[in-house]
């Protein structure tokens, strides 16, 4: 465009030299059209911005992560001039978290539609704008340029997925036989607190015979558990530095086996009080259903960005903890400087389990990981590394089925 700008001022000065060299009807009728040039221009533009039309469709709004999102959008040139220039900038928000959107550069005839389409796999969890950003358009000799901004702009959803247990592939959870972690099925006792319609997901063992019987329908009794039903989960949502695309990977790994064994253990009865950092040492207290779908749309989008330090969340909610607890310990990068914290945990009687992504050492890494894979086993902290766990199980998986195909074949 700078081009062809510098190209009509010389050409604007020469019909002004021709002017002063020969002052005839064909000079001045020279000048009058490449001085009136840029109103035809505007008037052109004109024309275009009330007539042009566009649709964009989505097949959904709402996503989980790995789904392929499908977009679609028809441009429609109602007026009766060509377009050359047309130019639509696809939504740059999110292009870490949608591989694929583009930049499209495209003409249209008069009275004519073009159209185009995405089918894109959506990467990470979270909330973004997407579409159009804005739609850009020249005049026919690439002079002016204006920019059209959609009034609204589309947002999706990705929720991050919940996996199956033979997926999380943790050794020292067994489901089936009802036994988490240190807690022995045979003790404790629980009180009845509530009677309520059952629901989509309650366990079955929640179901109350008597009433259900009585009323024709399911009926869940909502029960009061003793402290060796009830985990304190602990989540490290301080703020991560790095390259930007592996931060999302670490983030997402945490949330995604946080939510999966959340649900697992509030289907079979566990209540777990879910502590992290809001504004404020936050702690929520989830023991049925309907508490596992506040804590799911709640995790889902969560940010990383607490300034404060997961060693002060530890050592302020393990105050809050006045006899021994399960602990859950999420973070995404495992630092040696938590070691001193947890180990107090530890030693204060708490069964506690460490869910981590990554190590960072302020030595070398190889001490750390001998730590985390030797030392705080010994000592009865029960370790599990989210990535190398669910990556060897994938592995696994793969090589499994490419056999199966080839036995197949």
């Amino acid at each position: 465009m700078k081009k062809s700008r510098i190209s009509y001022l010389l050409i604007l000065l020469l019909s002004v030299v021709y002017i002063y060299f020969d002052s005839g009807f064909l000079p001045y009728t020279i000048f009058y059209i490449v001085l009136l040039t840029p109103l035809v221009s505007i008037l052109y533009f004109v024309v275009i911005y009330y007539t042009f039309r566009y649709s964009e469709s989505l097949d959904k709004r709402e996503y989980q992560k790995g789904e392929v999102l499908s977009y679609s959008l028809e441009i429609h040139n109602r007026s009766p001039f060509y377009i050359a220039y047309f130019t639509v900038f696809m939504q740059m928000e999110g292009q870490m978290l949608i591989k694929g959107m583009k930049t499209e550069h495209i003409s249209l005839k008069p009275f004519s539609r073009q159209s185009f389409s995405f089918s894109v796999p959506i990467l990470y969890r979270g909330k973004y704008k997407i579409g159009i950003s804005r739609i850009g358009i020249r005049d026919f000799l690439n002079l002016v340029s204006f920019y059209y901004k959609p009034k609204v702009e589309k947002q999706i959803s990705v929720f991050p997925r919940i996996l199956p247990m033979e997926e999380l592939n943790i050794p020292y959870i067994r489901v089936l036989e009802n036994e988490y972690l240190s807690i022995d099925k045979n003790r404790g006792s629980t009180e009845i607190s509530d009677i309520r319609d059952y629901l989509y997901g309650d366990s079955l063992k929640k179901i109350h015979w008597k009433l259900s019987s009585k009323f024709n329908k399911w009926m869940i009794k909502e029960t009061t558990a003793s402290t060796e039903k009830e985990f304190w989960i602990i989540i490290n949502l301080e703020k991560l530095s790095g390259d930007y695309e592996e931060i999302l990977k670490l983030e997402d790994r945490t949330i995604e086996v946080f939510v999966s064994l959340a649900r697992v253990f509030i289907r079979s009865g566990v209540v777990l009080k879910v502590c992290f950092y809001k504004n404020e040492e936050t702690c929520f207290t989830y023991s049925d259903m309907n508490g596992f779908k506040k804590l799911y749309d709640l995790f889902s989008f969560i940010p990383f960005d607490r300034e404060v330090s997961f060693i002060d969340e530890m050592s302020f909610f393990m105050e809050s903890m006045r006899e021994p607890r399960s602990v859950l310990l999420f973070t995404p990068v495992f630092n040696e400087r938590y070691l001193n914290c947890i180990n107090k945990i530890n030693a204060f009687g708490h069964d506690v389990s460490l869910f981590y992504c990554k190590a960072e050492s302020g030595e070398t890494e190889t001490d750390i990981e001998r730590v985390l894979e030797k030392e705080l086993p010994e000592i009865g902290i029960k370790v599990m590394n989210m990535y190398k766990n669910m990556e060897q199980l994938s592995e696994e998986s793969s090589w499994n089925e490419g056999k199966a195909s080839a036995g197949d074949g």
